[in-house]
């Protein structure tokens, strides 16, 4: 999920800014700041807006009527904000749309801006020093992998939406949650899980129905590792370390609480509370609640 020291180097270079473009782009037509991308894009060195960091809005991404769909692969470049605008703004797609790394968005009001249901998948882009959140999505079966949400204003995972899939990704240092997941029938995690390290208040905040959070890690946070408000669903296999609050709590109806560690927290370990809790087992903390005294 990183990128290289390479690419990493080439923020130095990037000391013009410039202002909005609002030219259609994609396939073979190079892309600048503001330019609306209608189709695929593999961004490379001729593409303006990797040379520069941009005034407003980085891309809008509006597919053509009919296109069936488009693939942006930030090509191992970063996009450079001027603290304005959104660096990657999905308008339109019908779901289509996937943004792809190795990449990265950075110091821009909003990373990446997908609020309307057009995106399907973010795979390997990091966003971070962005304003408010690092990613805000929202729709119907849309995925987030193997990315990465670092010293965001606000959140670094802004999710919400029905049947959508988080896994593999890392939120540290944002300034509220690393993770604010809602809606309902989730994938939260998996073989991989998520992590969030070291944000000011909660490390993961889930709400909603029936979200499965599988192998969630949350270290360090400000306030607490893991806060749930879930109506059917279930959490297994956390771990809630040095968190400055409780480890993992909440309040949960019909849900199942299973395998999860929480210890060297501030608070309680585990205390997830309310009519029809249940205690899958392998629970462990040294204060630890799951509707009653966990086994």
């Amino acid at each position: 999920m990183r990128l290289t020291a390479v690419v990493a180097l080439s923020y130095l270079v990037l000391a013009r800014v410039a202002g909005a473009g609002s030219r259609p782009c994609g396939d073979d037509v190079p892309c600048d700041c503001g330019d609306v991308l209608v189709s695929g894009r593999t961004l490379g060195d001729g593409d303006p807006i990797t040379q520069h960091a941009c005034d407003g809005d980085g891309l809008v991404v509006r597919l053509r009527p009919g296109a069936a769909s488009a693939v942006l692969d930030l090509g191992n470049h970063i996009l450079v904000g001027n603290h304005r605008g959104v660096g990657i703004r999905v308008v339109g797609g019908d779901g289509t749309v996937t943004i792809t790394g190795p990449g990265a968005v950075r110091s821009f009001r909003t990373g990446i801006d997908a609020p309307g249901g057009a995106l399907g998948h973010v795979g390997d882009v990091v966003t971070s020093d962005n304003d408010a959140d690092g990613f805000n999505v929202a729709g119907a079966g849309f995925a987030i992998t193997s990315c990465e949400a670092t010293r965001n204003g606000r959140d670094g995972f802004a999710l919400r939406g029905l049947r959508y899939r988080v896994e593999g990704n890392r939120a540290t240092e944002n300034g509220r949650f690393g993770f604010s997941l809602a809606g309902r029938n989730a994938a939260l995690g998996g073989t991989l899980g998520n992590e969030a390290a070291g944000n000011r208040r909660d490390g993961l905040l889930v709400r909603g129905r029936n979200h499965e959070v599988v192998r969630a890690v949350a270290t360090a946070n400000g306030r607490g590792g893991i806060r749930a408000r879930l109506a059917g669903g279930s959490l297994e296999a956390a771990v809630a370390t040095g968190n400055h609050g409780a480890g993992v709590h909440g309040r949960a109806h019909d849900a199942t609480i299973a395998d999860s560690v929480a210890r060297g927290n501030g608070g309680a370990g585990i205390d997830v509370r309310g009519s029809r809790v249940r205690d899958g087992g392998g629970n462990r903390a040294a204060r630890c609640r799951v509707g009653a005294a966990c086994r």
